[in-house]
């Protein structure tokens, strides 16, 4: 029997509800790559690498600069469809998987 806490750490397909529910954090993708930080009644939490924020603290730049961080987001379980785990696929488990699209383009 699989659970949740076997996926923690680990990468996972999640397919999403249609209507791009997760538009808002820049995911447009139906299928997506992410690894599992950790789950709770309200969804999962992803780990969503390289994710653009803007410059907080005062940049030569101006406002405008943005900067990259490795951020978590929470998916709510009302807008995923599916989630596909690959417990024994070398690369896809926990610690180090070797993935080349592992997030999402941002669009």
């Amino acid at each position: 029997m699989m659970n949740m806490d076997k996926a923690v750490g680990d990468i996972v397909m999640l397919v999403l509800r249609d209507g791009l529910p997760l538009k808002g954090l820049g995911i447009r993708q139906k299928k997506i790559y992410v690894r599992v930080k950790g789950h709770d009644s309200v969804g999962i939490w992803l780990e969503l690498p390289e994710y653009q924020v803007p410059q907080l603290a005062h940049s030569s730049d101006g406002p405008e600069r943005e900067m990259t961080a490795v951020a978590c987001a929470l998916a709510p379980w009302a807008v995923i469809e599916s989630v596909v785990h690959f417990p024994d696929l070398d690369g896809f488990d926990f610690p180090s998987p070797e993935v080349d699209s592992l997030g999402f383009h941002a669009g």
